[in-house]
């Protein structure tokens, strides 16, 4: 009995250390450097027998495009974009192979999977055998199941070729009897040459989103045949589908969030900081983007033509066994947390600053009493103060956009409005608040003596 109370504390301790402890602070992952290496190879070799099997009269112009796609993902590598460790590799894994079990003509030898650092929330497969699964995607599903859909949905896309059509598709169209006969006629043309010359390439981007379009339908309905053979829950490829729709919109209101917590002691939030989009655009209400041009900006369109095209099919297929959790419920929710912090860490690392304070913002809602969420703000602010002292602001944070996400848009039009000096004393009295409360942690002293140094030099 004694034994069984005690294995029972050690568990409950456990469970309690996994999830408390990124509320004392985080330390990044480090990456298999030996592992990464040796699928980079693999991918360099695919890419080569990929090359050699083209034939054709448009064979220079294919392997043109599947030398781009290598060098793509080549610069994914040299970025250190992908994240690979033994824990979220074998996770992955174990998805992966529930997939394979129940589905083995998906196996292939030169399939892999991998974690991007990527905080835009997408999967995507390559074509030539890399499927790659974002972070900041794995981060905003609720489950194993959402999880094993989109990879599902990326195998479909493997399986049935679409990105090896697609390219060829568009290559054979442009290069084309028809397509070059129009544009010879139009390059011979006097008067209003570019305007033609725009709307033919027009009418070539549309019918190869069209046909972009028709292949997501398909993986659809081909990820639903794979993941019923699981035991994984195929109703929640709809919940999936949702999640996609709104993915786009930010959750954290930056128009209230940014005066609380830069409202300082020592130096007060002032509303000017902050104008409304539609002043800073002058975008009138006649000029509102319609709700079709409003979807085709989504990182992922079209969700809700593809919740009524799968919904029938997940009605006659789904059952009550199904479970959404089939592999490891308590490892999905660490690696949420761990990707949470590791978003944040890749984008100051790439230098995506005015992403990596928003995103910080977010969790310091949630986590006020982080040390490496509080650093990592006043990073951002001693970076920026370094680049706006040096005219080089806009290389590490976005410019507003008429088109872009509303909470986003708020904070980039805040980082325009604010001053040298407003930079430097928002991110040196923010930290001071902490000051007494992160006293032994390394980073946070660093940044907050950066700041401090900020402050005086103006």
């Amino acid at each position: 009995m004694r034994l069984l109370i005690c294995l029972l504390f050690t568990t409950l301790c456990n469970l309690f250390i996994v999830h408390a402890q990124p509320l004392v602070s985080f330390m990044p992952v480090k990456d298999d450097s030996v592992q990464l290496s040796i699928i980079k190879k693999a991918i360099k070799d695919n890419y080569l027998k990929d090359s050699a099997s083209i034939t054709g009269e448009n064979k220079k112009q294919i392997v043109q495009l599947y030398r781009e796609r290598f060098e793509f993902i080549n610069e994914m590598f040299v970025d250190k974009e992908f994240i690979y460790t033994a824990e979220t590799n074998n996770y992955l894994t174990l998805l992966v192979n529930e997939i394979f079990k129940h589905n083995p003509q998906l196996k292939s030898p030169g399939t892999r999977f991998l974690f991007s650092r990527a905080y835009w929330p997408n999967a995507f497969s390559t074509g030539e055998g890399t499927i790659v699964f974002n972070i900041g995607l794995f981060t905003k599903l609720d489950n194993e199941s959402q999880v094993v859909f989109a990879l599902c949905h990326e195998l479909s896309h493997l399986y049935l070729k679409h990105s090896n059509k697609a390219l060829e598709h568009y290559i054979n169209t442009v290069y084309s009897d028809e397509f070059q006969k129009q544009l010879k006629t139009l390059k011979k043309q006097q008067y209003e040459r570019n305007k033609e010359l725009d709307k033919l390439e027009k009418t070539v981007v549309y019918s190869s989103r069209r046909h972009g379009r028709e292949h997501e339908a398909e993986a659809d309905s081909m990820a639903l045949v794979f993941m019923k053979n699981t035991g994984f829950d195929v109703a929640e490829s709809l919940a999936c589908l949702k999640i996609l729709d709104n993915i786009d919109k930010g959750t954290y209101n930056t128009e209230e969030g940014l005066p609380l917590l830069f409202n300082l002691p020592d130096y007060p939030f002032q509303n000017k900081w902050i104008k409304k989009a539609a002043a800073f655009f002058d975008i009138s209400a006649d000029n509102k983007i319609t709700d079709k041009e409003e979807d085709s900006l989504k990182t992922h369109p079209d969700c809700k033509l593809r919740i009524t095209k799968l919904t029938p099919l997940v009605e006659k297929i789904k059952t009550n066994t199904a479970k959404k959790f089939v592999v490891d419920e308590a490892g999905f929710i660490k690696l949420k947390q761990l990707f949470i912090f590791e978003i944040i860490a890749f984008c100051y690392n790439s230098k995506r600053i005015s992403r990596c304070l928003y995103q910080a913002m977010e969790l310091y809602k949630q986590y006020p009493d982080n040390a490496y969420i509080t650093t990592m703000i006043g990073k951002c602010f001693n970076l920026m103060y370094t680049n706006q002292k040096a005219h080089t602001l806009n290389k590490i944070v976005s410019l507003p956009s008429p088109i872009g996400e509303k909470n986003y848009n708020t904070l980039l039009e805040f980082i325009q409005n604010i001053s040298l000096k407003d930079i430097g004393a928002i991110g040196y009295f923010f930290l001071k608040q902490h000051e007494a409360q992160f006293t032994t942690d390394k980073e946070f002293t660093a940044t907050f003596t950066q700041g401090k140094t900020n402050i005086n030099s103006y």
